[in-house]
């Protein structure tokens, strides 16, 4: 069996993973970008195809006010037999905390939130073969060094305990422990940890107890998954492991991490991969203990040919799963039509910890670009309307057009951290323009298309945009449409009728 990584490419962090039958589920992360936590379905588990997100209300996902980086960590889904039931636990960082949300059909509307009176994050249930669900999150007395997360059975129903949490297993010592899930296996149960923090020195370590409140073992080999020691390999910060086990008896492993461009830069965001799981003397191995690579060669018999990720393009005449709004949108501003989409901007802007006028695409090719169609004539001084390549509200690169002093003007920003560069400046005499945004691993290039004449506008760094660059952030670049009035609502609608996405060679 042969397939590449990163499974899932782009920002799609802290994957989790359950089956149903022949089906695979998997779900990420999202922080404060809406709808939250994507669904995705596979048969083979190297091709996922997005069905859904769990939570696309508001009574669901509150991100009002959220900060960059804040709103939905790590969440774990799980199918529970016992009631054919689907089940998404996570936490709000900055709202209510850990809650759950379930469904029976995970393409469906899931239910809205049961709250978990627990602190901590990264939460996880589990389903023991006498019915009794499980809930462990990475809470625990933090004055005891290496002390346990804390698990208790638990009401679906309700949410509340149904007896006093119990420590279990804490990790090996190193830094934020996190991301517990619990996996039983001839008679051993598993508890299966994130450590070293989600950056260079992220690792998997795992323990095992014969009871599930019982004391637990940590393994004589971790951390079984790890590329703190590969400083020049493509792939970094690799750990927050979930496995499965598959119909031929196989275990496997999804996981995050990250590619890096510069050394110790990265701006796509951590992304998804995939493993697998051999057991040696009742221990977990993940991939012979060897580094993750792009190819991976597997000696497992799958007849799975994993398909490349096709080009996408939308004529914007209705929403679709591959777009996100930044925090809840701004209903009043987006109007989906044949003719494409309307953006009205309100007074936010993408400099601001809001909710503008914005949608937002991942990108998910080091290589490759991305370009829009936009036809924007605008009547009021600082209307304005294009694309930006988005990281977050002071890393951003953005090409527009608005109106200064009664002229129009297509230009080129640029925002890194506290400085505010207009580069390119220039009037122009047309409302339609295609913005194209070409990206190579360590730059990007900016252009427009007038009057079929093609202008180059200027280059951005992709480290300006990278996490490393600025204050800790767990998310990744989008290529993003947006409007602004800039103080008051836009008085001009933009109007973007084509958007297209490709990688490169």
């Amino acid at each position: 069996m042969t397939y590449k990584n990163p499974i899932i490419p782009g920002f799609y962090p802290d994957p989790s993973i359950c089956k149903k039958g022949g089906d695979y589920y998997l779900v990420a992360s999202t922080f404060e970008f809406f709808p939250g936590v994507p669904i995705f379905h596979s048969k083979d588990l190297v091709n996922w195809t997005q069905i859904g997100h769990c939570l696309t209300r508001k009574s669901q996902l509150d991100l009002d006010g959220i900060a960059a980086s804040k709103g939905i960590y790590a969440a774990t889904i799980r199918y529970n037999p016992h009631n054919d039931m689907f089940y998404m636990v996570t936490t709000n960082r900055t709202k209510i905390e850990n809650f759950f949300v379930y469904a029976k059909n995970p393409a469906g509307e899931w239910s809205d939130p049961i709250r978990v009176n627990m602190p901590g994050i990264d939460p996880s249930l589990y389903f023991d073969d006498d019915e009794v669900a499980h809930y462990i999150s990475n809470w625990r007395d933090r004055s005891v060094h290496k002390a346990g997360f804390l698990m208790a059975p638990i009401s679906l129903e309700t949410g509340e305990f149904l007896a006093e949490p119990k420590p279990l297993w804490g990790g090996i010592g190193q830094n934020a422990p996190e991301a517990p899930h619990i996996y039983k296996r001839n008679g051993w149960y598993y508890q299966v940890i994130a450590e070293g923090g989600t950056e260079h020195n992220h690792m998997v370590t795992v323990a095992r107890s014969r009871e599930l409140y019982g004391t637990y073992e940590p393994c004589p080999h971790n951390p079984i998954l790890t590329h703190q020691n590969q400083k020049g390999h493509v792939f970094q910060g690799t750990g927050h492991a979930d496995f499965i086990e598959d119909d031929n008896g196989n275990w496997w492993a999804v996981f995050l991490g990250f590619r890096q461009t510069h050394q110790y830069f990265h701006h796509l965001g951590r992304e998804t991969f995939l493993a697998p799981v051999d057991w040696v003397d009742g221990w977990p191995v993940i991939n012979s203990s060897k580094p993750i690579q792009i190819e991976m060669n597997v000696d497992r018999v799958n007849d799975a040919q994993q398909e490349p990720i096709p080009a996408y393009s939308t004529n914007f005449a209705t929403w679709d799963f591959n777009w996100l709004y930044l925090r809840n949108p701004d209903e009043g501003c987006y109007e989906f039509t044949p003719s494409g989409l309307y953006l009205q901007g309100n007074k936010h802007t993408l400099s601001d910890v809001k909710n503008p006028a914005f949608l937002g695409i991942r990108q998910n090719h080091l290589t490759g670009y991305a370009e829009c169609d936009l036809e924007f004539d605008p009547t009021a001084n600082n209307d304005e309307a294009g694309m930006s390549v988005f990281y977050k509200f002071d890393a951003h690169f953005d090409v527009f057009i608005t109106r200064i002093d009664g002229q129009n003007y297509l230009c080129y920003r640029k925002v890194v951290g506290d400085i505010f560069h207009i580069e390119t400046k220039l009037p122009i005499n047309t409302s339609k323009v295609t913005i194209k945004i070409c990206a190579a691993p360590l730059v990007y290039k900016m252009y427009a298309i007038i009057d079929g004449a093609e202008v180059y506008l200027g280059q951005g760094l992709t480290r300006h945009v990278s996490t490393e660059a600025h204050e800790l952030g767990f998310t990744g670049v989008f290529y993003a449409i947006y409007a602004s009035g800039n103080g008051s609502k836009a008085q001009s609608k933009a109007l973007f009728t084509r958007f297209e996405r490709s990688k490169g060679e």
